[in-house]
């Protein structure tokens, strides 16, 4: 006979099946509308693809609002794994504030390339260019929010050891990125120019990473696990 054991919380399990989401829809809002034009770009390209894409970009907001709330799910299961294990540390403080800080952005973010999309036919097309730098310069400077629960969550696990060692680099290498990412903003030409594809897409790419290996790590060692049991002797 075999009877079900569970390893770790639920809340662990469960947060990790966040990470997963939040990783799963951040893909999709990333690549539904295709690849966005750069502030480089001339101004008729830029209002072209927001015209043409405007369908998708409310759809891909819609995502990337979702997205933050599981974020921040994620990061809460994860930093009270740490809080359990280190009790006298502020680690895991700085871990959630981190992601409830990265979280609001990303909504933020989020909201405005909404408006932007939602009234681009009857707004003036200065306009519709200044909210398209407006949301491109918010996603580079999202890197310097996720620097800090990334920051937090790589000491975390070297502290506690509460995964392998290596995701806690990874989360620090991520930070690292992210705020090379977020320095676009002092670029007005160039791939590092403010929401392109080094200040914006590779930041994001190096965080997506740490969030799904990490949380495939959570939800693989704490699925229930089903446990021989010998029958009772008679």
């Amino acid at each position: 006979m075999e009877v079900v054991t569970v390893t770790g919380h639920h809340e662990l399990r469960w947060g990790g099946f966040a990470g997963l989401g939040f990783v799963v829809l951040a893909a999709i809002a990333v690549l539904l509308p295709g690849l966005a034009p750069m502030l480089t770009d001339s101004d008729r390209e830029i209002t072209t693809w927001i015209s043409d894409s405007r369908t998708q970009l409310l759809a891909s907001s819609l995502l990337w609002a979702a997205g933050a709330g599981l974020i921040i799910w994620f990061a809460a299961a994860f930093a009270e794994a740490i809080r359990e294990r280190e009790e006298r540390s502020d680690v895991h403080l700085a871990l959630l504030a981190g992601a409830v800080l990265v979280g609001g952005a990303v909504f933020v973010t989020a909201a405005g390339q909404a408006i932007m999309a939602y009234g681009e036919a009857g707004r003036d097309p200065g306009l519709t260019l200044a909210m398209f730098e407006g949301v491109s310069v918010l996603n580079s400077v999202i890197g310097v929010a996720a620097t800090l629960p990334l920051v937090a969550a790589g000491i975390g696990v070297l502290r506690t050891h509460l995964m392998p060692d290596w995701l806690g680099y990874l989360a620090l290498a991520a930070a690292a990125v992210s705020v090379i990412g977020a320095f676009g903003v002092f670029f007005t030409d160039g791939a590092m120019v403010a929401g392109g594809r080094l200040s914006a897409m590779i930041p994001l790419l190096a965080s997506g990473i740490w969030v799904a290996c990490t949380s495939a790590y959570m939800v693989r060692e704490h699925l229930p696990q089903m446990t021989p049991m010998g029958l009772p002797q008679t």
